[in-house]
């Protein structure tokens, strides 16, 4: 006998796997799978959060794998079941050991299996070496933690050792919905449909709910455009903003259409929103995410946020630029294997050009609302500093005063999240206004 689910979840994780080493990210490479075989559909909830463990813990499972076949080269797809049995093997889990190895050997083929068995009889038999006694402590804490030491070199350095713990330890943040008053006759209170609910729903801000269930349960309601699932600091970036019905406003990185769903929402679909994307596959989920919220002021156009070409000038300007990431590595763990000194420079770079672009189009008296996901001080308050330096004409004002911390560099005017501390995704929010004397 066998657990027909477990081999699925297996299944379907070690193919989403395969996806997530060539650079998809862990929630569509297992929707993508599953898409493909609807076996496999009842098992995605699953297999996601196996798929995030092991991604999660990439430094770890490589050295158990390198321990057991030091100096081979192994091919994607053997990594990736190689990855999934270290994971299985090394974490507590609710199945017997002997379940786990009949699933893995059921879904690798006849080829793989000589070296499966002796990458499980490694495992199994804890033989891989303890090289930690070797480390640095930074090193050490890279591994405890599962990070690249420089990250953690990074957090000790500008947060403290204390904080930077914290930030390297976070576990998974809470999940949160905004009810759409644009499907609920103009209100953020709990929809009808959803009262029943309201025992799993904790209220975080107006209309914002924490969810403290599965929100599986809250489908139906999803594909109606009740509400939208949306962090809570994302949420309140835009409410820092302060959009009112009548703008005309500017959204740039608009893809996949949440933060125009709720510029909507505030602007009680009165104005006019104007989104830019450079990508048209991230466009074409812009289209489905505003329609079913039920937005009608909004428009799209795909093209480059840091030379734009516009004729017109805006009342507010939303720039939510590409970044490393840092403040969401618990869902997209992935991101924190390929971050670098270099790489967090090439977005500061980006970033800096987008937000100069953006000054052209605010007008006298208008404003900009600056917001990465990031907790990087090069792609936050450097920018600032930079850009502020540059056009005196702009200036910060206090924003969210009830919520997250000051932002660091002197910039107090801005607030910072951290997921440890406000659970939330980390994040930076910043809104500047523009003289009225240009």
């Amino acid at each position: 006998m066998f657990d027909s689910k477990l081999v699925d979840r297996l299944r379907l994780a070690r193919e989403a796997l395969l996806l997530v080493s060539k650079g998809w990210s862990e929630r569509s490479a297992v929707s993508r799978i599953a898409l493909s075989d609807p076996q496999l559909q009842s098992e995605k909830s699953s297999a996601r959060a196996l798929v995030i463990e092991v991604v999660s813990r990439l430094d770890l499972l490589d050295r158990a794998i390198q321990t057991t076949f030091p100096d081979s080269k192994i091919d994607r797809k053997s990594l990736a079941l190689f990855h999934l049995a270290a994971q299985l093997v090394l974490s507590e889990n609710t199945y017997a050991k002997a379940d786990l190895v009949r699933a893995l050997r059921r879904i690798s083929p006849e080829f793989e299996r000589p070296r499966l068995e002796q990458l499980l009889g490694s495992l199994i038999a804890n033989t891989a070496a303890d090289t930690s006694k070797n480390m640095n402590e930074t090193e050490r804490e890279g591994i405890r933690t599962h990070n690249p030491p420089w990250w953690v070199s990074y957090c000790f350095y500008h947060f403290g050792r204390e904080t930077g713990l914290k930030i390297l330890s976070s576990q998974t943040r809470p999940r949160y919905i905004r009810v759409n008053p644009l499907r609920n006759r103009g209100r953020t209170s709990l929809p009808v449909e959803l009262r029943r609910y309201s025992g799993q729903l904790i209220e975080a801000d107006s209309g914002t709910y924490l969810l403290t269930g599965s929100p599986s349960v809250l489908a139906k309601y999803f594909e109606l455009g009740l509400f939208q699932v949306q962090d809570l600091a994302s949420y309140l970036a835009i409410k820092a903003a302060s959009p009112t019905p009548g703008e005309n406003v500017l959204d740039l990185c608009a893809a996949p259409g949440g933060k125009t769903a709720t510029l909507a929402q505030l602007m009680k679909n009165q104005g006019r929103i104007i989104s830019i994307d450079y990508s048209k596959n991230r466009m074409v989920s812009w289209s489905s995410e505003t329609e079913r919220l039920g937005v009608k002021i909004a428009s799209s156009l795909i093209g480059d946020a840091s030379n734009l070409g516009l004729n017109a000038q805006f009342d507010l300007v939303i720039v939510d630029p590409p970044c490393t990431g840092t403040g969401i590595l618990d869902r997209n763990p992935r991101m924190k294997w390929h971050l670098s000194p270099k790489l967090v420079q090439k977005f500061a770079l980006l970033q800096s050009s987008m937000l100069q672009e953006s000054s052209r189009y605010t007008r006298p008296g208008g404003r900009i609302l600056y917001c990465t996901c990031s907790l990087t001080l090069e792609e936050n308050e450097l920018v600032l500093s930079r850009f502020l330096t540059e056009h005196p004409d702009f200036e910060t004002r206090p924003i969210l005063e009830d919520h997250g911390s000051v932002g660091l560099r002197g910039q107090t005017n801005c607030r910072r999240f951290y997921p440890h501390r406000d659970r939330t995704a980390g994040y930076f929010i910043a809104r500047l206004e523009r003289s009225t004397q240009v």
